[in-house]
């Protein structure tokens, strides 16, 4: 079943690779595209390999959420939205959702992983699926982060404080402490190293039913602490608190804790833009 989570608002021309990734953008080789058994389950992270693509058992659905959704530039480490991940896109036949298909591919010139996964993937679904795209703009409602009466109460970022992920390398062990993303604090709390306030938007998105724009005008890396218990981000495993007036998801736990690091949150219309599929076939298989 398709996920319905809010959309982020896409970046400027973003929306210019709907149909064309352009010339400038690097081809593959050669492409396999073979269907996957009935029984068959995809999914997991592939191994970095330059130049080379392996995307096992992946409905079409989900390859056109990775080619436009996940990765639409191919900027080499781009910050990935939870919410971006899961915008619903419409159109399109019901078998896109429930066939899958393993696609292994070989650039004809190196490229990252974004790239190939991004622009590369959509120009390889234009030829082989036929798949044709366009965005529409719908106007829905958000949270926008602005700066409070008191003005800001932010800490600089550490130099060296946390590392940037990077999707073209192994995962390094034990896992280091990563800019941008949630943390639990020792003394309590949630600590999200080394944002900027789209970073900050952007992670604290994933814990409410819509998007957050930042509206603060405020430059800079920090590193920032919020008052925030587990069950107000949701936690699977968090013990209820039964003193909480809080729900999750609605945004009201997020928007006292950034009160008090000198921020408002508040719920605004924004416009944002949606993918819909005009055309799809089954591909060509080789």
């Amino acid at each position: 079943m398709r996920k319905t989570l809010s959309a982020l608002l896409l970046v400027a021309g973003v929306a210019a690779w709907a149909q064309s990734p352009g010339d400038g953008v690097p081809k593959f080789e050669v492409a396999s595209i073979k269907r996957c058994q009935e029984l068959e389950r995809g999914g997991g992270r592939d191994a970095p390999s330059p130049g080379r693509m392996a995307l096992n058992c992946l409905t079409t659905y989900n390859l056109i959420r990775m080619a436009y959704l996940v990765f639409p530039t191919g900027q080499p480490n781009a910050p990935v939205s939870a919410t971006a991940i899961m915008r619903p896109i419409s159109g399109g036949p019901a078998w896109i959702d429930s066939e899958r298909y393993r696609v292994d591919a070989k650039a004809d010139s190196p490229a990252n992983s974004e790239m190939m996964k991004g622009p590369m993937l959509q120009a390889l679904s234009q030829e082989r699926f036929k798949l044709q795209v366009h965005w529409e703009a719908k106007e829905i409602g958000v949270f926008e982060l602005t700066v409070g009466k008191s003005g800001p109460k932010l800490r600089l970022a550490k130099a060296d404080g946390c590392v940037v992920s990077d999707r073209n390398l192994p995962a390094p062990a034990p896992e280091p402490v990563y800019c941008g993303l949630a943390r639990k604090s020792s003394g309590g709390g949630f600590d999200i190293p080394g944002v900027t306030m789209a970073d900050l938007c952007r992670e604290l998105a994933k814990y409410v039913d819509r998007d957050i724009v930042d509206k603060t005008g405020i430059t800079g890396v920090f590193d920032v602490h919020l008052e925030l218990a587990p069950v107000d981000l949701g936690y699977p495993d968090a013990a209820p608190d039964l003193t909480s007036t809080y729900t999750p998801g609605d945004g009201r736990a997020i928007a006292a804790a950034v009160e008090k690091i000198g921020l408002q949150m508040r719920p605004a219309k924004g416009s944002v833009q949606f993918l819909v599929i005009d055309h799809v076939d089954r591909p060509s298989e080789n």
